[in-house]
């Protein structure tokens, strides 16, 4: 008899170590965007929370913790049309929750804005508001945001940049040295002429 509740005991404890892990198989974060992030620039990005045979779990949020340099702003536009910024709420999803079964993708568009430069860390965490919030299943998404200091083939302030080497513009019209080699011509021009009428006059 004591054989039998000790095997029991150990598979109960096998599994309670291993349902964390099939609940993070059944749920998955991620994150998708294109190009790289620049300080204050709008980031365009798709966060998708993918079910495959997911248990049903009835009142459910995700979790937003955010490390970095600074807060940044990170919209997102509920059913209802409110946009909410949920780096500052620091969750995503109604305040009672949602629920969340079996095999679908769910995908929330954000638009992201960086205040400053350097690496930051975006941990999505999907917890069970039923169950003390429990976390069902987690993903950090580690981010380079860069400095917005380098401009190609732009026109800015009359000189253009190109290949990160500052050229002049090329000027139009005539600049004064060609006005002076003009009348120099015409001096010498005039004094060739002038010669010759006085070398006829006394011929």
């Amino acid at each position: 008899m004591k054989k039998i509740l000790s095997f029991m005991m150990i598979i109960a404890i096998m599994f309670c170590m291993l349902s964390p892990v099939l609940a993070a198989d059944e749920y998955s974060f991620d994150l998708q965007y294109t190009g790289n992030i620049v300080k204050n620039v709008e980031k365009d990005a798709v966060v998708l929370l993918t079910g495959v045979g997911g248990t049903l779990h009835t009142s459910v949020q995700i979790k937003v913790e955010i490390t970095g340099p600074a807060t940044p702003k990170i919209l997102a536009t509920d059913t209802t049309g409110v946009e909410h910024d949920i780096a500052q709420t620091g969750y995503w999803g109604p305040v009672s929750g949602f629920a969340v079964q079996g095999d679908f993708v769910n995908k929330t568009p954000i638009k992201a804005t960086f205040v400053e430069e350097g690496n930051y860390s975006i941990k999505l965490s999907l917890i069970d508001l039923a169950n003390a919030n429990a976390v069902i299943t987690t993903k950090t998404f580690d981010l380079q945001v860069y400095e917005d200091t380098v401009l190609e083939n732009n026109v800015v302030d009359n000189t253009v940049v190109e290949n990160n080497m500052i050229e002049e513009l090329p000027k139009t019209g005539t600049s004064i040295w060609e006005y002076v080699a003009y009348v120099a011509i015409l001096t010498v021009v005039l004094w060739a002429f002038g010669m010759y009428l006085n070398k006829r006059k006394f011929a």
